[in-house]
């Protein structure tokens, strides 16, 4: 297989890398960049020190970026100084190698809230298919290595050296599979994107491939175009079809990576509803007493009222990107449009069928998703008012069981009062039992035989006295403070006629 990449032969080959980046988002304040808007270009950094490229190394040097800077709808990012393009050469390869010494530039602009990065490498000459590895170097240019955050395509355009004068789309689909074969040649970890469609960009055949991925950082979005029309090479030098494909390719990643986010949150809020089952399944098992079924829910409220707001911000997040979706499906068709129109030969179907996967498989699957959410959403609010409801009725339960008990002991502790007044009053009166009684001026001597009996007696009886007067002060103050319970027991009794 590498012996017949190396006997095909290219023209003017070059790889460009669109890659496609966050840096605003509508949760931060005016003017004021994610957390990670530069990661772009730090990591362009990084491979032009890897490559051995000085003017790719300090490419952050170049950058007119201001530090409080919001959304524009187009803004090219590189100094005017170097011509708004970071041109650079490779480093010199083997002395006594044929193969041109590779070139390439770096392109960048603001679109809305987003930065797009064209990192292009390319030959300046003919070389063999087999030589298109060095334009991805050990698999540089791949998502993994690039982490822009929103998602990235790859976009090969090369005059193919064919003997026959009109090869058949058979022999340009095994052509445009055998770049693709040299391209992830060196790639770490392996992609394997697959063909998916195929059509014509400015009267030359174009072919799509893609891994399906859902997440953006594993997506490998690739084109093969090859150049096999008298004037494709004029129209696409003339530039018209590049800033609608740029913006093209951008919403398209923008959908996908909506898309993944939305799957992510609907996935959240599946794991959510689950854990809001077993917690309804624990209200059907409430220990019986008052205490311990309040602390269990408790413990419940404390846990669902964090998962129940969190599981709204879910569907809220669902429907923004939903929204997300939807705006970039319409910049979507009109950048297809727009390249449609443009002078040449288009057969833009397989553009186009994205946007029907969007309208009718992606889109369609959140609409479902939100359908299955919104019920639970709804019981995570029932469940939260049948916990609260619970915890009311004990509450108020425990509460009146408290002050009944509460008022019991404070009418114990005043008829005890009571009786101890009424012994005291007896027992001051106890000495006169010891003294000899007058009647009339006339002393009585008392015919008690022991005094202590006296005293005995007087205890006794100031004993009963407390006792009554504990008894009378509880019944009196029960009557007192429940006037109408008799009158209601009467009438209760009372045959009914």
């Amino acid at each position: 297989m590498l012996e017949q990449l190396s006997r095909e032969l290219l023209h003017y080959p070059k790889l460009s890398l669109y890659a496609f980046h966050l840096c605003h988002d509508m949760a931060l304040a005016e003017g004021e960049r994610v957390e990670d808007a530069d990661v772009l270009w730090q990591r362009f950094e990084e491979l032009g020190k890897s490559l051995k490229i000085p003017a790719l190394k300090i490419c952050r040097q170049w950058l007119k970026i201001p530090e409080h800077q919001g959304t524009e709808p187009f803004r090219e990012l590189l100094s005017e100084k170097i011509g708004g393009c970071l041109s650079f050469h490779f480093p010199p390869g083997e002395a006594n190698s044929d193969t041109p010494r590779r070139n390439g530039e770096l392109y960048a602009v603001q679109l809305h809230d987003t930065y797009v990065a064209d990192l292009t490498f390319r030959y300046p000459g003919m070389v063999s298919v087999a030589e298109l590895t060095h334009l991805n170097p050990e698999g540089m240019l791949l998502p993994d290595r690039i982490s822009a955050s929103i998602g990235q395509t790859l976009v090969l355009f090369a005059k193919p050296v064919i003997a026959e004068e009109s090869p058949s789309p058979e022999t340009l689909r095994q052509l445009a599979d055998r770049c693709l074969q040299a391209l992830l040649t060196n790639a770490q970890p392996p992609f394997s994107p697959s063909y998916r469609a195929e059509g014509k960009l400015l009267g030359s055949p174009i072919f799509e491939y893609d891994n399906d991925a859902e997440n953006p950082a594993q997506s490998c979005h690739i084109l093969i175009w090859l150049d096999c029309h008298p004037d494709t090479a004029k129209l696409e030098a003339s530039t018209k079809y590049y800033h609608p494909l740029m913006d093209l390719l951008c919403c398209r990643s923008k959908i996908r990576l909506s898309y993944h986010q939305a799957r992510t949150c609907y996935r959240d809020c599946r794991q959510l509803y689950t854990e809001l089952e077993t917690l309804m399944e624990a209200l059907q098992t409430l220990p019986e007493d008052t205490a311990e079924k309040l602390t269990v829910l408790q413990e419940c409220l404390l846990k669902i009222n964090p998962q129940a707001f969190t599981y709204a911000s879910h569907i809220r997040d669902i429907e923004d990107q939903r929204t997300t979706m939807i705006t970039n499906l319409k910049n979507y068709t009109t950048r297809l449009e727009e390249l449609t129109n443009i002078a040449g030969k288009q057969e833009l179907s397989f553009l186009q069928g994205f946007s029907y996967e969007c309208r009718s498989k992606l889109l369609g699957q959140i609409h479902t998703d939100l359908n299955y959410l919104r019920p639970g959403n709804a019981l995570f609010g029932h469940c939260i008012a049948t916990m609260r409801g619970i915890v009311e009725v004990e509450q108020a339960k425990m509460n009146h069981n408290q002050q009944a008990a509460n008022q019991d002991l404070q009418d114990q502790i005043q008829a005890v009062g009571v009786g101890i007044a009424a012994g005291a009053i007896v027992a001051s009166t106890s000495g006169l039992m010891f003294q000899p009684w007058e009647w009339k001026g006339e002393k009585i001597e008392p015919s008690f035989p022991f005094p202590l009996l006296a005293f005995l007696i007087a205890l006794l009886f100031s004993a009963a006295c407390s006792v009554g007067a504990w008894y009378w002060a509880k019944e009196g103050i029960k009557k007192g403070r429940f006037p109408f319970r008799d009158v209601k027991e009467r009438q209760s009794k009372k045959p009914k006629r």
